[in-house]
This record gives C-alpha cells, sequence and structure tokens, in this order.
C-alpha cells in the first residue's frame, strides 16, 4: 500500500512537472520571436533556462539569479528598475522579493507597500491584466505612490504585470523607467515583459508545489511513525496485563473475582487516560504529568463514589511532561498504592483520607501520596508475595527516580523527579 502510494504521488508530481515545463517551453517560443525585435546580444533564453532550475537552489542563489536576469531585461527593455512583489498571507501588503535599480547597481528586498495607503494601485492589478502608465504621476491607478515611492526613486513610467496562480493574484513584477521622459512600451516589449513575468509565476508554481510535496512526505513518514508507535504502545500495554493476569494467578488464585476485576478496571483506566491525553494534545510522545495526575484522582473518585470525599487532589500549576513509558509506570505505580489503600485501610480507618499531592520542590517536581493509616514497613512487606507491592517495587527500580516508600507508623510515599 505504501509503495502504490509512492508510485501515484510520483507519477503525479512528474505529471505536474511536465505540464509547467511545458508551459514555459511554450512562453520560451514567444520569447524566441520578440527578442529578434530587441536587442539581439543579450543572451536572455539562457538566463530563462537557469530561472526554470531556481526551485532547486537556495535562497541565496535565487536572489543571485534575479539580480542577473534582472540586468539582462532592463538593458533588453531600455529602463532603469525591475522589481518583483509577492502578496503576504493577509493580502493587505505587497512585500518586495528583490528590487533592482541599474543605476546605482541596488538589489534591496523586504520592502513594504500597504494596500490601506495605495487602494487605487491595489485595485488596478487586481483587476487588469496589465497596468501601464506612461506618467505614473498622473496616472488615476499610480498617483498614490508618487510621494512615497514614485517620486523618491524617480520613477515616471511603469509597466506592472500582476502574477497569478491558479487564477488567484499573487503579486505583481514591475518594470520602470526613471527620470523626465516617459517611455512609450512598444507592444512587443509589453509581450515580452508578460512573458516574463509568465514564466516567473511558472517557476514559483514550481516552488510552492516541491514545498507542498515535501510537506506532504514529511506528513506520511510521521504517520507512519506514529502508527508504528501506537502499534508498539498497544503492544507493551497488552503485554503488561498479560504480566498482572499471570503474576496474580501464582499470588492468589482465590481471590474474589469481582474485587479482581475492579482492580484490574483500575490499572487498564491509568493505561488507557495516557493516550486520551497524547490524542487530546496532538503530542503522542510526551504526557503532561500534571493533567495525567488529575484525571487519575477524578477516576479514582468515581469508581469508588462511596469514598469521594475522601479522596482529596493538591494539584499545584506545574508545567511537567514526561515520556509515555515512564507515564505509565507512574500511573500504574499510583493506581496500585490507590488499590492497597482501598483495601487495607479504608475499611478499618473510619475517618479514612488519600490524598494526592504534586509540587516543585527546588529543582524536582515531587508526586507524594499518602493515607491515614497507620503505615508499615514496604521494604519488608514488598519482597514477600503481595503483587501490588512487588510491582510496585518493580516500577520503581524501572523509573530510577528518587523515592520514599512508607514505614511503620509512616503512609507517606513520594516520588521526586530531577528538572534537567
Amino acid at each position: 500500500m505504501g509503495f502504490q502510494l509512492c508510485f501515484t504521488q510520483q507519477r503525479f508530481r512528474l505529471k505536474k512537472e511536465n505540464k509547467v515545463e511545458k508551459k514555459i517551453n511554450q512562453y520560451k517560443l514567444v520569447l524566441y520571436t520578440i527578442m529578434n525585435g530587441l536587442d539581439a546580444s543579450v543572451d536572455l533564453l539562457s538566463e530563462l533556462d537557469n530561472v526554470s532550475k531556481i526551485h532547486t537552489l537556495e535562497r541565496e542563489t535565487i536572489d543571485e539569479v534575479m539580480l542577473i536576469m534582472a540586468k539582462k531585461i532592463i538593458a533588453a527593455l531600455g529602463i532603469e528598475r525591475m522589481s518583483v512583489w509577492l502578496l503576504n498571507s493577509d493580502e493587505d501588503a505587497l512585500i518586495s522579493m528583490g528590487e533592482y535599480d541599474q543605476r546605482t547597481d541596488t538589489f534591496l528586498k523586504e520592502s513594504i507597500l500597504r494596500k490601506s495607503n495605495f487602494l487605487d494601485y491595489f485595485d488596478a492589478i487586481r483587476e487588469n491584466r496589465i497596468l501601464f502608465a506612461e506618467n505614473v504621476r498622473t496616472h488615476p491607478s499610480t498617483r498614490c505612490l508618487n510621494e512615497s515611492y514614485s517620486i523618491p526613486n524617480e520613477v515616471i513610467t511603469l509597466l506592472d504585470i500582476p502574477l497569478r496562480l491558479e487564477g488567484k493574484l499573487i503579486g505583481v513584477m514591475c518594470f520602470e523607467k526613471t527620470g523626465h521622459h516617459p517611455k512609450n512600451f512598444t507592444l512587443d516589449e509589453k509581450s515580452f515583459a508578460f512573458s516574463v513575468s509568465i514564466i516567473f509565476v511558472s517557476n514559483l508554481e514550481a516552488r510552492y508545489r516541491r514545498a507542498a510535496q515535501h510537506s506532504l512526505e514529511k506528513t506520511i513518514k510521521e504517520k507512519e511513525l506514529l502508527i508504528r508507535e501506537m502499534n508498539h504502545r498497544v503492544k507493551n500495554n497488552f503485554s503488561i496485563l498479560i504480566s498482572l493476569l499471570r503474576i496474580n494467578k501464582d499470588f492468589k488464585a482465590g481471590q474474589d473475582p469481582h474485587e479482581l476485576l475492579e482492580e484490574y478496571q483500575q490499572r487498564i483506566f491509568s493505561m488507557m487516560k495516557i493516550h486520551d491525553l497524547l490524542f487530546a494534545s496532538g503530542n503522542y510522545h510526551q504526557l503532561n504529568l500534571r493533567d495525567y495526575l488529575i484525571e487519575l484522582s477524578n477516576e479514582f473518585r468515581n469508581s469508588h463514589p462511596e469514598l469521594a470525599p475522601n479522596i482529596t487532589a493538591h494539584i499545584d500549576q506545574v508545567e511537567w511532561f514526561t515520556s509515555s513509558k515512564e507515564g505509565l509506570y507512574i500511573g500504574l505505580i499510583i493506581t496500585e498504592i490507590f488499590i492497597n489503600a482501598v483495601k487495607h485501610v479504608a475499611g478499618f480507618t473510619p475517618d479514612f483520607r488519600f490524598n494526592i499531592s504534586f509540587f516543585s520542590e527546588g529543582d524536582h517536581v515531587v508526586i507524594q501520596l499518602n493515607d491515614n493509616g497507620p503505615g508499615f514497613n514496604f521494604a519488608a512487606e514488598s519482597v514477600k508475595t503481595t503483587l501490588g507491592l512487588s510491582l510496585m517495587k518493580d516500577l520503581f527500580d524501572e523509573l530510577e527516580y528518587a523515592t520514599q516508600v512508607p514505614e511503620m507508623g509512616n503512609s507517606v510515599y513520594r516520588i521526586s523527579i530531577r528538572r534537567t
């Protein structure tokens, strides 16, 4: 399936490239005809071949090729300035991709023309195929440019070609005559300028298409990695459940089935909630520990409504992310602590209390759990035939965090995670 998808994408890409290549070649033929009436010493077509390869180059190289092209085109048309402007994403401003002035041999970019300041000009390039103003100072569509653009740059005549991609305006290519004597562009010169703009747009389309193709391929790879990761995670979770069932069978063959199912319901929820939080956040590798602890404490109350008023959570505003694997281990540990508190303390302590805390302490984040039972010797009991304590000890060892476990007279668990 993956091979077929890649093969289909490759065929589609080649088909699109052939269409763009065909379009470029068509306009090259137009240029051959027009160039016969212009300066024959200008080898413009050689430079146009370079432009058709721009999409494989770096931004700095694009600037260099645009500069070479601008010099050739300016010489061919007998003008002094040429520039390319692209609309921003909000379509309320034109930002220069490159401005070349032959008089000073300067190449500038990133200048901005805001629509709010030049409404007549923006309307004109949106409505017209070509905007020709023999005298920009008096033309109704370009007078608005006088103060901030035309006069400072000494522009007297402009020939502006709106750039459109799939019928949508994306920018403008400007050919400008400076000085005091207006220029009347001939029909051949206008056709030549229009052909140059078409080739530029075709090249720009190729760049956009390649960027989209790259983004698509990257997304497909990320999805494939995600599917493999989720598959591995699900298999790992099932392996843990199967191992727990086998261990539980060896430890307590005569345990009440209702009690057994209730315990496994708690364990499965702690594992399932990790997937819910990862999916909701859009981050499939890092788990927000604070959110996870809140979900666990809520589930403990929901699963034991008779104890809900006695289960408290003090979760500070501490943002800490851990891997999904470590989050799973922490969730299983907390679940086992809660199960043991319900089994061994709640039924024997009238004013039973269970608390989950999460807070920052120096260069650590700390998870603390405690009940109001008499406490017990965790180290001694965990080596006996007790599933919950044995499981917790193994998970503590796997995490390698600084931990504190209960002793006689003390029923506090602490997990300290160093900030890195």
